[in-house]
């Protein structure tokens, strides 16, 4: 069976994440970390799906997590608290992240070369499916590069 690959933005200059560091280190240290994630206006994703996180609006861009839909769907106010208060909605779904990096393995410049460059990266929203064929060498290219990349270092304990 084949699933589908969708992106899921991320933007530092809308969402600080504050907690990116803990997190990263929360997946060295358990493997996964799961979390819900805004997918937009996207309705048709099926738990199982790929999922790749791309950040967005500030370098470093690229693809710095990966992992699967845990979840169907579901509408929620919008994670922007503007848009919230005007009642707009948004779709969410809970994500298990296996690779989560601070900085991404896959930036820009490597999606910029056959076959990724045929893409938009910078997607505007989450949700984005990618066609099966660039997720095919997107997976392979993002196995390779992440096999290189080393894991942080563990935080030091407070006494």
């Amino acid at each position: 069976m084949i699933v589908a690959t969708h992106l899921f933005a991320w933007n530092p200059s809308l969402w600080a994440w504050p907690e990116l560091a803990a997190d990263v280190r929360r997946v060295v240290r358990r493997g996964h970390l799961d979390t819900d994630w805004n997918a937009g206006r996207t309705r048709a994703i099926e738990v199982g799906s790929r999922a790749f996180l791309v950040r967005v609006g500030v370098p470093p861009k690229g693809i710095f997590g990966a992992g699967y839909v845990l979840t169907l769907p579901v509408t929620r106010p919008h994670w922007w608290p503007e848009k919230a208060a005007r009642g707009v909605t948004a779709q969410y779904v809970d994500l298990r992240l296996t690779e989560l990096h601070m900085l991404p393995p896959l930036t820009y410049a490597d999606l910029a070369v056959p076959p990724f460059a045929r893409f938009r990266w910078g997607v505007r929203t989450s949700g984005v499916r990618v066609p099966t064929a660039l997720a095919d060498a997107l997976e392979e290219l993002w196995e390779r590069r992440t096999a290189a990349v080393p894991a942080p270092p563990p935080r030091a304990r407070r006494r």
